[in-house]
């Protein structure tokens, strides 16, 4: 069987647990690092790219910014949005709702009809109310006449 494990039976090593570094070695260690690391890639690249370098800063965000616009007007442009057809004239949709339907519609009681909207019709299409609308002059004349008016409004 074996015997549990406890630390306080360990002896521990005598300080200092490691020797000291040489001396300049933590400044000497970043120039080692990159003298390991391949050169070749790293100036290849360099010069391809050295023309930005020597540009001004406000030139290279003002490069960047035209790049990602442009990049954004491309790629609208190339996803080739569907043509827009052409909407069908309000007139042309209301007649081809029934008139009993729509006298039904004027006719309940959740509608309010005033007569500006119905001047508004009327004033684009004159001959809206032949159809339905069948009165004389001069019932038009008296019915016009009954109306309360008030003159003040007309000086």
């Amino acid at each position: 069987m074996n015997s549990s494990f406890k630390l306080d039976t360990h002896p521990r090593r005598p300080r200092p647990l490691m020797s000291e570094p040489p001396a300049g070695y933590f400044d000497q260690l970043p120039g080692r690092v990159m003298a390991r690391l391949p050169q070749t890639q790293a100036r290849e690249t360099a010069t391809a790219w050295r023309w930005l370098a020597q540009l001004s800063p406000t030139l290279r965000t003002g490069l960047a910014s035209v790049a990602i616009l442009g990049s954004f007007a491309a790629s609208f442009w190339l996803s080739g949005s569907p043509p827009l057809a052409p909407a069908p004239m309000p007139t042309a949709v209301l007649d081809a709702v029934p008139h009993a339907e729509l006298v039904g519609y004027l006719l309940s009681s959740g509608t309010q009809v005033e007569n500006a909207d119905l001047a508004v019709l009327t004033a684009a299409r004159p001959s809206i109310a032949n159809g339905f609308l069948h009165a004389s002059a001069e019932e038009l004349t008296e019915v016009l006449d009954a109306q309360p008016s008030d003159e003040t409004m007309y000086l």
